[in-house]
């Protein structure tokens, strides 16, 4: 009996997982190419709107990634979740506004991207942002931001307007230099 129930929770926990977990689309799909729609705030109160973001951080854990926008789920969409560290609170993006504070300067980063799996690249963002967004409940928020969450920020800013690592490329690392890049952020 006790072998039959733990057969059971596993099949169950199977199942969950594979119900609740998104695929991420790679490079050549032509929604991670469009321009993403914004979401009406209405929608965002509704039970699938919630569960598309449970979704996401789901998939976004599951796939060792620290950020994923709504295009890379093929969900066209203004919104994405990002998590730049252990002791930094989730991140849920609805609808942002980013403005780039030049008088900062950029800075070199190199990423990875889940829609664009065994590369890493170096690109060049700026070193403080300012964004205004909706969290998932609705909240508005505008926040300055710098360090690792305004990278992730950029890269996901601009999956929601088509734009790739690829395009804003300075420099590929494939086999040369790769011991120092193996550990770069999936986003």
């Amino acid at each position: 009996m006790k072998n039959l129930i733990a057969a059971l929770l596993v099949m169950m926990s199977i199942h969950s997982f594979a119900q609740t977990r998104l695929e991420v689309i790679q490079i050549g799909h032509p929604t991670l190419r469009a321009q993403a729609q914004e979401i009406q705030l209405p929608e965002l109160a509704e039970k699938k709107m919630q569960t598309l973001i449970d979704d996401m951080v789901f998939t976004m854990k599951k796939a060792s990634g620290v950020g994923l926008a709504a295009p890379q789920v093929n969900k066209s969409l203004r919104m994405f979740v990002m998590k730049s560290g252990f002791q930094v609170p989730l991140t849920i993006v609805v609808n942002p506004v980013m403005e780039y504070l030049e008088e900062y300067g950029k800075q070199d980063s190199t990423e990875g991207c889940l829609s664009i799996p065994g590369q890493t690249l170096k690109v060049k963002r700026y070193k403080r942002i300012r964004m205004s967004y909706f969290d998932r409940h609705g909240e508005y928020i505008s926040e300055e931001i710098k360090g690792f969450k305004a990278i992730i920020s950029q890269h996901e800013y601009d999956h929601l307007n088509g734009v790739l690592i690829v395009d804003l490329i300075q420099q590929m690392f494939t086999e040369m230099d790769y011991e120092n890049y193996v550990n770069a952020p999936l986003m």
